[in-house]
């Protein structure tokens, strides 16, 4: 482990940095919602079920920043933000997209609901994994 930053901070828009994943999505969501008009024959219906969609789906269209501090992690978007100091996290999982910093010592099915993702963004993996090893000690890290 090289020499570890007492900060880091990025901006992770899955939207904007997926930009053929979006299109298709975008496409999809047009024509599942013209499907529910068509079928409902109501603006109302296919307004509110198009809020439902993409409100369920607010990870991917909205920005998240992270912000990763010597004694906490700090979480915001629009209108919603996250802090959590690090000894409140006993564990991390690291997979292609991001860490999974869990509250719980060994895995349990809990953790994915009471977790917190982590993306790494434009951040190589390795910058966010050290920092977060060098704040979680865990037997279950890698």
């Amino acid at each position: 482990m090289a020499d570890v930053p007492t900060t880091l901070s990025w901006t992770v828009h899955p939207f904007v940095e997926n930009r053929w994943k979006s299109v298709l999505l975008s496409l999809f969501l047009a024509l599942l919602l013209l499907g529910i008009y068509w079928g409902f024959q109501s603006v109302a219906i296919a307004l509110l079920s198009g809020i439902f969609l993409i409100g369920s789906l607010y990870k991917y269209f909205l920005p998240f920043h992270h912000q990763c501090e010597a004694d906490r992690l700090i979480i915001t978007s629009c209108c919603y933000k996250l802090e959590r100091s690090w000894e409140t996290f006993r564990s991390f999982y690291v997979d292609a997209n991001g860490v999974l910093l869990s509250p719980f010592a060994r895995p349990t099915r809990l953790e994915n609901f009471r977790g917190v993702y982590v993306r790494f963004g434009k951040h190589t993996p390795e910058e966010v994994i050290d920092f977060i090893t060098s704040k979680i000690k865990s037997e279950s890290s890698p």
